[in-house]
């Protein structure tokens, strides 16, 4: 696997035509494109990321490689986000009970004995094709009624149908009941328009043949209610290889949860045509030789007709490669459109990236290229940077990521994608205006008075608590925020219960630094089937992907829950009685938004003794006023100008909370942070914690011995030599055996020794310094972040290192 590489970002611009449907807005964009990173789990799918019903993060990719002793699997992953996400063994490697050959780690049995599977036959003389079948998941979803996981199955089954090293595909569906430890392949969803049968001479007489529908790439539509599917077929010459690539979608409604006759295809300009079976159209940009999006029927692929692929392309009788082939699709809440990111046209060469207001009518426009930035890579998919879990919507800035032959011949790497545009679709809300957040049942959104909680009232009582402000993040996302307190609408995330299914949002203060994830929001408008507005949203949370739904249920009466267009009627309590009009909301403006003054906080401060300070604090006024900047809790020497300039030189040690106001003479606001003045440590020291020194055991010499506290003596064992590196950390070294005070084995785990050892000057020896509130000292190993913390305040108590818990035991003063 090809390591990741450092390169200057890239910055490419591109000039759009014509936009992408009927009625788009004319715009520049701009492409920016970072260094590639590497991720570590390429395999034969993209990956699927999703979030179960109890918020647990999972993605899911899949091999079928042909040999009788290679590999065939579906493989899923969990952890926080797709950063930190492992292979989960429980679910990786589970064995259905009813059947000990069905299993995720050997798909064999399950491909050959699914719906498509029973009906394909072996190769016949062709030894690299050791099953008739060969299946994998790609592209999973989780019902909003049961907590069932649904996905799409990508097969390629009767191999050498034509004495060639190729096979026909076709799609099929699999559901798991138990979180994707079993699975049933149900049925066909879409199949080619032709025969799939070996050897088939009637249906494809001449020199071609097509191998059918597959390479799915699945998006579930928030807005119009759909699933849409990006698929291709190839075309082969007999008895050789595929010579030409061809793109279709289909679409199927959502609530219809993939079942078979719910797909319909798109063929000539209309979604005519059923999955199964049903004819297909080409599709293709639309430029200046094409309006249309989709190759005419008189231009597109006819088994009947004669030639060579390359022959018949040069006759006009079937379209080169489509440059739309295996294409994966986002809605990028930034430009407010939808953005397509097709596989390489031809060899290595730069990421295209098209754009469409309109799923109804796929109609795509390209908008530049990643210039420099070149792979011919076949897996792609999409991440928003900011939760890592979702690649349904993404914001201006989001990752593409690539498996197999990526840029340099990497194996697998992401690089941040950021889209600009001189001009956008106008903004789904108006951020100067206050508005009333109402469910299609009527219910109104509202802040409970006193509280940080949230509750849907039946009616409308005209109190601030119930009106709400939208405020732009500038890369797509919003904040809400309660007019009454000025709090942002959010859930907790730094947990995962706070985007599980049902979990309530509440009302809370901006997070140092700017909003959290679960304080950002998508404003998403409802289209119908046509691409219609139909005058309502969904707020989408950016950390759990969940939309807020109001009902007049009193266990529920606000809750984030997964998007839906439908009632659940099954009678399954994960879905209860939630219903589509509970999250289908109206924005109705209630008048212009109060003035608000924002504070940007700039997180925790620190510094030392005597050296100078310069910190500019920055605040936005709604209203556009100018700004006086105050505050209060400044350290000892340092002041604030009238302008937000924090500066000055601190003269004392010490820790304090400092609160900055800005004021415009009718508003204000504030925000709070911490200030740590750290001393300027040299020469010999005494380290107390509850009462007792740090110290060197019976005065010992030797290396490895683990350091105790103990009652303060006056020794050289309890005497400590701090020398300040050019880092700021410290060097601690006992004024006794003269050795430095170690993390043992540089371990970055909780619980580790601290011991003494001969000075080498790594990291496991470094030491941080900090003031703490109120008096006194935490001491941090550099190399793990843990705090040096002894075991109790008894004689002989054994020091290590800690995660931060706030005890005296971890508080020191140094004299």
């Amino acid at each position: 696997m090809a390591a990741a590489f450092a390169a200057a970002a890239l910055t490419l611009s591109a000039t759009a035509a014509t936009p992408a449907s009927a009625t788009p807005p004319t715009a520049g964009y701009t492409i920016t494109v970072g260094s590639p990173v590497q991720y570590a789990h390429p395999t034969d799918t993209p990956a699927s990321p999703y979030i179960d019903k109890d918020g647990t993060f999972y993605f899911q990719q899949s091999a079928a490689l042909y040999g009788a002793t290679q590999p065939r699997y579906w493989d899923f992953f969990t952890g926080t986000d797709f950063d930190t996400a492992t292979r989960s063994g429980a679910i990786s490697n589970a064995v259905n009970p009813a059947n000990a050959n069905d299993r995720n780690n050997d798909t064999t049995w399950r491909c050959n004995n699914s719906p498509t599977g029973l009906s394909a036959t072996y190769s016949v003389g062709n030894a690299s094709y050791s099953q008739k079948n060969y299946c994998d998941l790609s592209g999973v979803w989780v019902d909003p009624d049961t907590g069932d996981w649904y996905g799409l199955v990508h097969n390629e089954f009767t191999p050498s149908p034509f004495a060639d090293g190729i096979h026909f595909d076709a799609i099929d569906y699999a559901v798991s009941t138990d979180q994707g430890r079993t699975w049933t392949i149900r049925d066909h969803v879409l199949t080619s328009p032709y025969s799939t049968q070996r050897g088939d001479t009637a249906q494809f007489p001449n020199q071609t043949y097509s191998y059918g529908d597959g390479d799915q790439r699945l998006f579930v539509d928030t807005a119009s209610g759909y699933f849409y599917v990006f698929y291709g077929s190839r075309i082969v010459e007999k008895g050789g290889n595929w010579t030409d690539s061809l793109a279709h979608v289909a679409r199927a409604p959502i609530s219809a949860k993939m079942a078979p006759g719910s797909w319909q295809k798109w063929y000539n300009g209309a979604w005519s045509q059923p999955g199964v079976g049903g004819l297909e159209s080409n599709q293709m940009p639309v430029d200046s030789a094409s309006q249309t999006g989709y190759t005419p029927v008189a231009g597109d692929y006819n088994p009947a007709n004669t030639g060579t692929a390359a022959q018949q392309i040069a006759a006009g009788k079937l379209p080169p490669k489509s440059p739309l082939f295996v294409m994966n699709v986002a809605y990028n809440a930034y430009l407010r459109l939808y953005i397509g990111e097709p596989e390489a046209v031809s060899g290595v060469a730069p990421q295209r990236f098209y754009v469409t207001d309109d799923l109804s009518s796929q109609k795509w426009h390209l908008i530049g290229d990643t210039g420099g930035y070149t792979t011919n890579s076949w897996y792609r998919w999409f991440l928003d940077g900011a939760n890592r879990t979702n690649s349904t919507i993404v914001g201006r800035s989001f990752r593409s990521y690539c498996a197999f032959e990526c840029s340099n011949g990497a194996s697998g790497e992401y690089v941040d994608i950021t889209l600009g545009a001189s001009t956008r679709a106008a903004a789904p809300v108006d951020e100067t205006k206050a508005y009333r957040i109402g469910s299609g049942g009527g219910r109104v959104l509202a802040q409970v008075s006193g509280g940080s909680a949230t509750t849907s009232l039946a009616t409308a009582t005209g109190s601030a608590l119930e009106s709400w402000i939208f405020a732009g993040n500038g890369d797509g996302s919003y904040r809400i925020v309660n007019s009454s307190t000025g709090r942002l609408l959010g859930v907790n995330s730094a947990v995962t219960s706070g985007r599980a299914w049902g979990a309530q949002p509440t009302v809370t203060a901006a997070a140092a630094g700017g909003p959290t994830v679960g304080q950002q929001w998508f404003v998403i408008p409802g289209t119908s089937a046509a691409n219609t507005p139909d005058g309502t949203y969904r707020l989408v949370n950016r950390y759990s992907g969940l939309v807020i739904g109001l009902s007049a249920d009193s266990g529920r009466l606000a809750e984030t829950t997964p998007t839906r267009s439908w009632s659940n009627t099954t009678g399954n309590q994960v879905g209860g009685s939630r219903s589509a009009a509970e999250q289908t909301l109206t924005l109705t403006q209630t008048g212009p938004a109060p003035e608000t003054v924002s504070v940007t906080s700039p997180g925790s401060q620190s510094g030392k003794v005597d050296t100078a300070v310069s910190l500019q604090l920055t605040a936005n006024d709604s209203a556009g006023k100018a700004l006086t900047f105050s505050a209060t809790g400044l350290p000892a020497g340092l002041s604030i100008s009238s302008s937000g300039l924090i500066s000055g030189t601190p003269n004392t040690a010490g820790s304090s909370t400092v609160t900055v106001t800005a004021s415009s003479g009718t508003a204000t606001g504030s925000t709070s942070f911490t200030w740590a003045v750290n001393p300027v440590l040299s020469g010999s020291h005494t380290l107390v914690a509850s009462g007792k020194a740090l110290d060197d055991p019976n005065h010992s010499t030797s290396p490895g011995t683990q350091l105790i506290t103990w009652s303060p003596n006056g020794g050289t064992n309890q005497s400590w030599v701090f020398t300040q590196q050019p880092d700021g950390s410290y060097q601690i070294v006992n004024g006794l055996s003269n050795l430095c005070m170690d993390v043992s084995g540089g371990s970055g785990s909780p619980g580790a020794q601290i011991i003494q050892w001969s000075c080498t000057g790594g990291g496991n020896q470094r030491w941080v310094v900090t003031a703490l509130a109120g008096g006194g000292y935490r001491v941090a190993a550099q190399g793990s972040g843990l705090l040096l913390t002894t075991a109790s305040a008894s004689d002989g108590a054994l020091v290590t290192q800690q995660a931060d818990t706030g005890s005296a035991l971890q508080r020191w003063t140094i004299s």
